[in-house]
């Protein structure tokens, strides 16, 4: 066979290691390759990637449900493409072996995939809830096609295992560990989630993270609206990063449709998005300075985010929400007076990052409170599968944006930012030293954008087939898998934030650490909870807990309760 594309060559190099395992292989288009395995092939099939591409993270595992079967998909990212391994197992007997043994971070993806469709991954260290709650009836499974909210009934049991707070444990070489929890409610966490804390004395010796709290079931209402009203209901997965999710999904749907995108259109996504990281970044480095008692600094940096705020409100009519990105292009062109306006506003941030600059290298508060504090190798990043600047803040070339390039960013001149010290402080010096290069490439991008159209008109039909799409959120790698069967609703759509794939890693960081250490290591994360989640109803009064379905909401909203 002869070799021409990276893509080949993933597939000649899988033929060689497991070719017998092999059922079928096929690249849609640049980047994207997918190969069939036998069901009982795929730690086999995942062992020869990892062995041919050592640097290879797995991305996310989606399951969807096919009919009689489970489809189990494995997403890797080898450097050269997204590599998609799949098998299925059947829905009478879903098992599976785990990878988490070659992969750690697989882990959190497995519990997943067993949470929502009931896979069973064997071996698994830890297969246990993680995203429903501990009161959710067994054999229910919400993103099976068969699944019948009604079914469900009250969710009368507590939404969570007790917990022993403050109680004594014994360590191995018998010492005595204290339970502490932190969340779902505490003032340094500004979304629910909780965490708990193994304690010697004042030395945190492991943690415990318990996701859920805000999980909204946004896969599931995804399958039951139009591709259209699909890109309104993903840019809600997250407030802060929601232009990476419009502009995610309608990659994907554009793929799936054989979409092609206006120039000028791609130049404007560009811009938003990136005036989007600069708004996150800022924002975390704010919170950043308040969790270390640096209120001073929050001040400053979110009275210069107003700057970003307020030219994103000129450009798509809103400060927060965008609404900006749709299938087939943008809602709103750029003015040549407002592309000005824009620079203008965007020269004065960069000034003052200068100033910022010297304060996270100087200042004595900050190099105490986050140099050698949460430590990441480079080696345990790549074992995690961490993404953004967390992967970056350890010296893992991790940008998609430059490694699988999307919008205008294969034209754009830009560094892709690296620190080797791993700790916060490094995790912290990326988003900053990142502000300054998304200012350039907005700046490039209105001096660069071409002429023509802005949007163009797409079906609200989609053909059968899958895409896969990657941006570089503010947060890190975002994925978004998309399905069609040929009507105007998509028959799976998965989202895979980048804080599920980077809270693995907050277990390696906080381990010997302080207590006083958590707020600082935590931040340096720049954990999204809600967009991690992604419904359960609680009545205050009488305690009772239920499930709507999509159908069971539009009728309440049609008769106004």
């Amino acid at each position: 066979m002869k070799v021409t594309t990276p893509e080949e060559e993933v597939i000649a190099t899988m033929k060689a290691a497991v070719g017998d395992y092999i059922l079928e292989s096929k690249i849609p288009r640049p980047r994207r390759v997918y190969i069939r395995i036998k069901s009982n092939a795929n730690k086999r099939a995942v062992s020869a990637l990892l062995k041919a591409f050592p640097h290879a993270i797995i991305s996310t595992i989606t399951g969807v449900d096919i009919g009689e079967d489970i489809e189990i998909n494995y997403h890797f990212w080898c450097g050269k493409a997204e590599v998609t391994i799949r098998t299925e197992v059947p829905k009478s007997n879903p098992e599976i072996e785990t990878i988490t043994d070659i992969l750690p971070g697989a882990a959190l993806y497995e519990r997943e995939v067993h949470d929502l469709l009931g896979v069973k991954f064997t071996n698994h260290p830890n297969l246990t809830r993680l995203i429903l709650p501990e009161s959710w009836p067994k054999e229910s499974y919400p993103l099976r096609k068969d699944w019948n909210p009604k079914h469900v009934g009250d969710l009368n049991g507590s939404l969570e295992e007790t917990l022993i707070v403050g109680g004594i444990e014994t360590e191995r070489n018998g010492g005595p560990l204290v339970n502490v929890v932190v969340g779902p409610q505490h003032p340094a966490l500004h979304e629910p989630e909780r965490f708990l804390f193994k304690l010697d004395g004042e030395i945190v010796v492991d943690v415990e993270p318990r996701l859920g709290y805000a999980h909204r079931g946004i896969e599931k209402a995804a399958e039951q609206l139009m591709f259209f009203q699909d890109v309104h209901l993903v840019e809600r997965v997250c407030g802060i990063c929601n232009v990476a999710h419009t502009t995610c999904f309608c990659q994907a749907a554009e793929a799936l449709g054989h979409i092609e995108v206006p120039p000028r259109a791609l130049y404007l996504r560009t811009i938003v998005h990136e005036l989007n990281r600069i708004h996150s970044h800022l924002l975390l480095l704010g919170i950043a300075g308040l969790e270390i008692g640096f209120e001073s600094l929050f001040q400053y940096i979110w009275r210069d985010r107003e700057i970003v705020l307020d030219l994103t409100e000129k450009l798509t009519g809103n400060r927060v929400m965008a609404e900006y990105s749709t299938i087939g292009g943008v809602r709103k062109d750029l003015t040549p007076a407002l592309g000005n306006e824009i620079k203008r506003g965007l020269l004065k941030v960069k000034d003052r990052l200068n100033f910022y600059r010297e304060v996270f290298q100087s200042d004595p508060t900050i190099e105490l409170r986050t140099k050698d504090v949460g430590i990441l190798s480079k080696e345990k990043a790549l074992k995690l599968c961490v993404v953004g600047p967390v992967a970056r803040g350890s010296g893992v070339k991790s940008d998609v944006r430059k490694h699988d390039p999307y919008a205008a960013y294969e034209d754009a001149p830009f560094q892709e930012i690296l620190y080797k010290d791993g700790d916060s402080w490094a995790r912290l010096m990326v988003r900053l030293d990142e502000v300054n290069e998304s200012i350039d490439i907005i700046l490039w991008a209105i001096d660069n954008i071409p002429g023509g159209p802005y949007r163009t008109r797409v079906p609200r039909r989609m053909p059968e087939g899958e895409a896969l799409s990657r941006v570089e959120a503010p947060r890190g790698e975002l994925v978004h898998y998309v399905r069609g069967n040929g009507t105007a609703y998509p028959e799976r759509v998965k989202i895979r934030s980048p804080t599920l794939a980077n809270i693995i890693s907050f277990r390696e960081m906080i381990r010997g650490c302080y207590v006083a250490d958590i707020p600082a290591v935590l931040v340096s994360l720049d954990p999204c909870f809600s967009c991690t989640d992604r419904m359960v109803f609680v009545d205050e009064k009488s305690g009772r807990r239920w499930v709507w379905s999509m159908k069971d909401l539009r009728d309440r909203r049609r008769i106004g309760k």
